[in-house]
């Protein structure tokens, strides 16, 4: 699994992965990583069945953690990096850093807990996955036609949008980047977590980066992440949804750059979510 990536920034400088979520990719990310670029050497893969990374019939966080660790082995890095992940990403990374805890010179995760999210209220990950599933896009001629049908499925301009950048156009018509198959087919594993990591813990700094306006950490979920990773900082991103590179690219860039950097004076995000 030969993962595509993308990078940002000047090799001599610190390396840094930074980790898309489901239905995402690197290009997502370009944004955090121009303002990270001055201070790292920006890796931004693709994981298996997005973007431009190939795909695979098999899509679980043993799957994704593995591609991760041949990855960083493949890109000889001078040293070690420092690794952030978004959701999906988080995920993996999270179960990668129990595995191998001497992978990453300091990592961060970036809203997401490592438990399952199996009875999480209906959500935008199901309204993406049935509407991709739904949608042929070799059907169509014209990218105004799927932008359309895929309006017509969902509630909003803004996960349209989200849609709408994993449409992709070949020689012989239009295809979804994502492998909605494998997505399909490997949905609980995505939304769960492997409870058998669960009596192991990786004992070093790690930052967890919530959304103010985001339910995907909450104060329930603390002593799951103290257990599994007792020294971990909690801290919220004011004004963020789950999207955090999204919603605040310039807070986010800032507050990676004195955490990964041991910067002092770091009173970007002052509130401790506890």
């Amino acid at each position: 699994m030969q993962l595509f990536y993308r990078e940002k920034g000047n090799p001599d400088n610190p390396p840094l992965i930074l980790l898309h979520g489901l239905w995402g990719a690197s290009d997502n990310w370009l944004t955090v990583a121009g303002l990270l670029a001055d201070y790292f050497h920006v890796i931004l893969p693709d994981f298996r069945n997005h973007g431009h990374s190939p795909h695979s019939p098999e899509h679980s966080y043993e799957d994704l953690s593995r591609d991760l660790s041949i990855f960083i082995t493949s890109l000889h890095l001078p040293r070690k990096p420092f690794i952030a992940g978004h959701s999906m990403g988080g995920k993996a990374l999270m179960l990668l850093l129990l595995k191998k805890p001497q992978i990453a010179a300091k990592a961060a995760i970036l809203d997401i807990a490592p438990k399952p999210y199996l009875s999480f209220p209906h959500s935008i990950h199901q309204d993406l996955l049935e509407t991709m599933t739904n949608i042929s896009p070799g059907f169509y001629q014209h990218r105004e036609e799927i932008h359309t049908a895929i309006r017509q499925k969902l509630p909003s301009e803004e996960l349209c949008q989200i849609v709408f950048k994993n449409l992709d156009k070949t020689s012989i018509g239009f295809r979804w980047k994502i492998n909605t198959e494998a997505i399909q087919k490997n949905n609980q594993d995505i939304l769960d977590w492997p409870v058998s990591y669960n009596r192991q813990n990786y004992p070093f700094p790690i930052l967890f980066i919530r959304g103010e306006n985001s339910e995907y950490i909450t104060g329930h979920d603390l002593s799951s992440i103290s257990n599994l990773f007792p020294a971990a900082e909690i801290r919220t991103l004011p004004g963020a949804s789950h999207f955090l590179h999204r919603d605040q690219p310039e807070l986010l860039a800032q507050t990676l750059i004195h955490y990964f950097l041991s910067l002092p004076g770091n009173s970007i995000l002052s509130e401790i979510f506890l």
